[in-house]
């Protein structure tokens, strides 16, 4: 919703007194006179004439809360936050069960970086009305900004829950679940950087953006300092594998099994790299061991095999395959194979084989696994459902309980409850670093989950060529993410976002001209679009048209102050006009998401400019340090920040 829909859609206090016959005005006449007159203005968008109404009520009556109320709304207009949200705060506590004002006011504090003091008026607006799409999103903000990846999590699925529009619901839900999974990524390389687990974050970012030889090394780094971490040899031979180097994968994928026999993830790995050796009767004796250790785990990994195999090779292994003993393994490899050779059929067909055959190893074996290890801790021996029931059992749970029954979910593919038990894994204990790369793992399922089901459920719907298009985006694949973005706008052409998304394409490409054009369009729907009003201000940058740039960048941080990307680009501005004490304001806003160090060192060149030496150096050395950390680059990358303008010399 845009900016001055909240403010007028918020409950303006209407005042009520009697009219009076007398021909000299009362004071409460004047007080009525100027109320009115507040009202109009504020419904003809007049905030400024409004304000000043409002403020002659408050002089003549300073106990009036509908004066105090509507006098918040006027500076909410204004974009004057820390104004509105006295004058909104102090009406609240007179008039605490006013809903938009209660909206207004935490939504502001999100956006004076003081989101721990919104999250009281929020939660009273939600008790107020459940369904107010903006105060959950604010105080999911609100959590994320405390690192409350759980319940802003649960914020984002209850707006889905309440949206009518499905195919909007679940694009919506797809994004957040990713932007979730980013944030713990970045938090997780970030915090835990001198721990494997913080490597490991790092290494699975690059590898999902098919930076395998990098992958590889953030991998080995992790096991330098942690040789025994179960999982990282065989995330590492997923790398090879992806890289081609097929020896150096089947190492890895051993030597996971040197550590832990029993590693269900490692024989799957194994299976993959002999399917494309032609190895089939050693991926499906592979196979088989993964069903004698966990059948669960079988069950549930449908998108076996990971890796593309040749036509020819698929043809091989299902000649050869189909020739072999009859078993749960049989039928799985081969209902992945007539998958994989688009024989939906005969994959269904042999998957109801395999089904059959799980459903008659849990009749015949509820409590007990292959050995006969019925005693033992069911979490121990790979009995993940009787490990999840034993765990859900007990009334409080230690960290690590919380942590091994979220990852017993995880591998179940029951994702919400495992991003429900992870979360749960809070503060500095031991768990907290390796319960955040599972939350994190949990929520790109999630995400990846719900992009599913929107591709499924509204294969034609304008938000699934969204999503078409951006995916094309972010694989760079220009026209594809162009034709894809045309059907999107031909079935909703005026939607803001859509040209937003599509004037950034442009925009990246250095198609300046197209990208200033589609933003302009953005703009005239909905002026309020901060993201928007920043595109505009760094083409306007890029061409090294500062003055054109300054009324867009500063007209996205006066309606959103937070936003680091406009801060940034505002004090680069500024400082190639010559406004150094501007650029400072700007760039210290900006500096705390700085990744590269540009930030630090312009503000470096600003204090050199105003003569404050001692200042300078300080943001030099801090632009060096930066420059130097090939992780904070990384880092940047993997989050999807774009390299900033080139500091000025």
């Amino acid at each position: 919703m845009c900016l001055r829909a909240i403010v007028l859609s918020a409950t303006v206090v209407v005042l009520s007194i009697a009219p009076t016959a007398a021909t000299c005005q009362t004071p409460e006449e004047q007080i009525e006179q100027f109320f009115r007159a507040g009202q109009m203005a504020m419904r003809q968008g007049q905030f400024a004439a409004a304000a000043e109404d409002f403020k002659k009520v408050l002089q003549l009556d300073p106990t009036l809360v509908e004066a105090e109320v509507n006098l918040g709304l006027a500076c909410q207009g204004l974009l004057e936050y820390e104004q509105a949200t006295r004058y909104l705060a102090k009406a609240l506590r007179e008039r605490p069960n006013l809903l938009g004002p209660n909206v207004i006011v935490g939504m502001d504090y999100v956006k004076l970086g003081s989101p721990e003091k919104g999250i009281p008026f929020l939660q009273t607006a939600l008790k107020l009305d459940p369904s107010n799409r903006d105060a959950r999103e604010a105080l999911a903000s609100s959590y994320l900004a405390q690192d409350n990846f759980g319940d802003a999590a649960e914020q984002f699925r209850r707006i889905a829950d309440v949206n009518p529009d499905k195919s909007e619901a679940l694009f919506k839900l797809g994004h957040e679940y990713l932007d979730l999974a980013a944030r713990l990524a970045y938090r997780g390389a970030h915090l835990y950087r001198d721990s494997a687990w913080g490597h490991r974050f790092l290494g699975d970012l690059l590898y999902q953006r098919d930076r395998w030889q990098e992958a590889i090394d953030e991998y080995q780094k992790a096991l330098a300092i942690e040789p025994q971490q179960p999982g990282l040899h065989a995330a590492m031979g997923n790398a090879y594998l992806h890289a081609q180097k097929f020896d150096q994968a089947e190492a890895e994928f051993r030597s996971e099994l040197h550590l832990d026999a029993k590693s269900e993830l490692a024989y799957l790995d194994l299976a993959n790299l002999e399917l494309i050796r032609n190895q089939t009767t050693a991926a499906l004796d592979s196979l088989e061991k993964v069903w004698q250790i966990s059948p669960e785990f079988l069950a549930v990994q449908r998108e076996f095999p990971a890796i593309k195999i040749s036509e020819g090779s698929l043809k091989a292994s299902l000649s050869s395959v189909q020739q072999m003993a009859d078993g749960p393994a049989k039928h799985f490899l081969l209902a992945a194979l007539f998958t994989a050779n688009n024989d939906s059929a005969l994959a269904d067909r042999e998957w109801k084989s395999f089904q059959d055959e799980f459903s008659g190893a849990q009749r015949q074996m509820p409590n007990a696994v292959p050995g006969g290890q019925a005693d033992q801790d069911p979490c121990k021996i790979h009995r993940y459902s009787r490990c999840i029931a034993s765990l859900e059992a007990r009334k409080h749970l230690t960290d690590s309980q919380w942590l091994l029954l979220g990852k017993a979910r995880l591998t179940l593919r029951r994702y919400g409850p495992a991003a429900d038990a992870l979360a749960q894994v809070r503060g500095t204990s031991p768990e907290n670093d390796e319960a955040s790369y599972w939350l994190e793992r949990t929520y790109q399922a999630l995400g990846a989950e719900a992009y599913a089901q929107l591709e499924d459920s509204f294969p034609d719907s304008w938000r699934t060529h969204q999503l078409r298009a951006e995916s094309y985006a972010l694989r760079g694949s220009f026209q594809d993410a162009l034709q894809e973005f045309q059907k999107a706008l031909a079935l909703r052409p005026n939607e803001p976002e859509l040209h937003e998304a599509l004037g950034e394409l442009y925009l990246d490409h250095n198609d300046f001209e197209s990208a200033r054009g589609e933003l302009e369009q953005t703009l005239a729907v909905d002026s309020s679009r901060t993201h928007a009003l920043y595109l505009l201000g760094r083409i306007y940058v890029e061409q090294k048209d500062n003055e054109k740039a300054l009324p867009y960048l500063e007209r996205a941080v006066r309606i959103q102050p937070d936003l680091s990307e406009a801060n940034s680009l505002l004090g680069t501005a500024y400082l190639r006009l010559g406004q150094f004490a501007n650029a400072v304001s700007s760039l210290e806003k900006a500096a705390p998401s700085d990744h590269y160090g540009n930030v630090h060192y312009q503000l470096f060149v600003a204090y050199e400019k105003l003569g404050q030496p001692e200042r300078a150096r300080k943001e030099l050395l801090r632009s060096q340090d930066l420059r130097k950390s090939h992780l904070e680059r990384d880092q940047a990358l993997v989050m999807g920040s774009s390299q900033p303008e080139t500091e000025p010399q």
